[in-house]
């Protein structure tokens, strides 16, 4: 459905985007970002599902920086290098194209952010962040707890796993303390419920329930 497309950032760098768009005008552009394992073929079947509702979907590749093409699946020695490819990535850099991606989204309209694991953690990054969002959703985000103290700029839903060994449950009531406007949502699942070629951890009731949930926070926010 989609094709890749380049952006450059402010500093010069071009990035590879995958960019899918619904026939018609779109609703708005919802900003796609990856798990550890790149834009691989899980997150472009998710940029797809958003563009058949009728936004423009955009997945930035976050790792060009240190590697172009990253595209992993998610067992032995992809997860491990999944892992180690997060540790080159610098902050400032992932802002950068993030910014330069929301940018470009914007020509379709309002435009929201929606990231998983590793990508909720640069979604709530975003939110405080970078200019341009009308709404951020975060699901499991890995540096989470890194980013409690900032204040986020726009709507931002956050969707936590009650069995998630990665992050802790306290963090969504820290959330909501901090920043009372931020939703919360706890499922009954393990971290990565989301994705469906995780079939020890994907929850089809988790991940659908979620899903109702972030799609009603974009038709609130971006529409």
């Amino acid at each position: 459905m989609g094709e890749t497309v380049q952006i450059k950032a402010a500093d010069g760098h071009v990035f590879d985007v995958y960019r899918a768009a619904p026939k018609g005008k779109p609703r708005g552009a919802i900003v796609t970002i990856m798990e550890i394992f790149g834009v691989n073929g899980h997150i472009r079947s998710v940029a797809d599902g958003f563009t058949a509702e009728g936004y423009v979907a955009l997945a930035p590749a976050i790792y060009d920086r240190v590697q172009r093409g990253a595209d992993l699946g998610y067992e032995g020695a992809d997860f491990e290098k999944g892992r180690e490819l997060r540790g080159k990535v610098q902050w400032d850099w992932v802002v950068a194209d993030v910014t330069a991606t929301v940018k470009v989204a914007s020509e379709a309209g309002n435009v929201g952010i929606v990231g998983y694991c590793y990508g909720g953690g640069i979604v709530q990054a975003a939110a405080c962040r970078v200019p341009g969002l009308s709404a951020a959703v975060g699901y499991y985000g890995g540096p989470w707890a890194e980013l409690v103290n900032e204040a986020p700029q726009c709507p931002v839903l956050m969707h936590f796993a009650a069995a998630d060994k990665h992050i802790p449950l306290t963090l969504a009531a820290e959330y909501k303390k901090k920043h009372p406007q931020t939703v919360v949502h706890v499922h009954d699942a393990d971290h990565g419920f989301s994705c469906d070629q995780r079939p020890a951890v994907y929850d089809a009731y988790a991940h659908y329930r979620a899903r109702a949930q972030t799609m009603g926070f974009f038709a609130a926010t971006l529409d």
